[in-house]
């Protein structure tokens, strides 16, 4: 999976952003414009410009199936990579899917802007959800105790979003917010989530699971309970089974519509 987001990269670098992203997009993928649409239509419409996209991975994790998983890492751009100084930094999110003729390809994509970094990225680190060998996969429990976390995130977040997401996150939780850099672990996420705290109504429109049901990601809309006009936005979350077989919130990503 790895070799395959370096191999994205390298396409980018050689044959152009665009084309990149129109060889390692699923056909069914999504991207965020700002809100969710097919990842292979709106990267068709887009003309190639010439942006120098640089990005690299610097955390991974994979499922115990081994056909589905997660990345994230920094990325920043300029116009043209004869232009000496970058425009813009982020942090990019992308669910990658094995596909049925083996090749990886990224399911969903999007990422959060943030300050311009200091020093290098970290060196990459990789993980694997589970420590052993584990019992047959129940795809039907497994969606339905996932379902029983998200219900229980909706409904704590009508009165107090940040305490939602720490009433169902594992301790390593990523918070992915513009404006910041990801915030890892209770201490640092929990902080970013409380001080960004709302009464929110959440709606999910998507997300999958890999086939061992241990890795899992939705998506969906937000929006103000105090003011319908107000709060509106975008959110996704990657949730993945701990060791005691419960499903915890490992990544938060929430991104507001831009305003009018």
């Amino acid at each position: 999976m790895v070799e395959a987001e370096k191999n994205f990269y390298q396409t980018g670098q050689e044959k152009g952003t665009r084309a990149a992203f129109l060889v390692f997009l699923a056909d069914d993928s999504i991207v965020f414009r700002p809100g969710p649409v097919n990842g292979k239509e709106a990267w068709t419409k887009r003309p190639e410009s010439g942006l120098d996209l640089i990005w690299e991975p610097t955390f991974a994790v994979m499922a115990q199936s081994a056909d589905f998983g997660y990345d994230t890492g920094p990325s920043k751009w300029r116009p043209r990579k004869t232009d000496e100084k970058f425009s813009g930094y982020a942090y990019f999110v992308s669910i990658w899917k094995k596909q049925k003729d083996g090749a990886w390809k990224v399911a969903l994509d999007l990422g959060t802007e943030t300050p311009e970094p200091t020093g290098k990225p970290e060196p990459l680190r990789t993980a694997a959800v589970g420590k052993g060998p584990k019992a047959q996969p129940d795809p039907d429990g497994a969606r339905k105790t996932l379902l029983e976390a998200q219900q229980k995130f909706a409904e704590t977040a009508k009165t107090d979003s940040g305490k939602a997401a720490l009433s169902v996150a594992a301790d390593d939780i990523r918070v992915y917010r513009d404006g910041h850099f990801p915030a890892v672990g209770l201490a640092s996420g929990g902080g970013l989530l409380t001080a960004q705290s709302a009464k929110l109504l959440v709606e999910t429109i998507g997300g999958d699971m890999s086939r061992s049901a241990d890795l899992a990601y939705t998506y969906g809309k937000y929006s103000s309970v105090t003011d319908a006009n107000a709060g509106k936005g975008h959110y996704f979350q990657i949730w993945q089974k701990n060791d005691a077989e419960h499903w915890k919130l490992v990544l938060d990503w929430m991104q507001p519509l831009p305003k009018e």
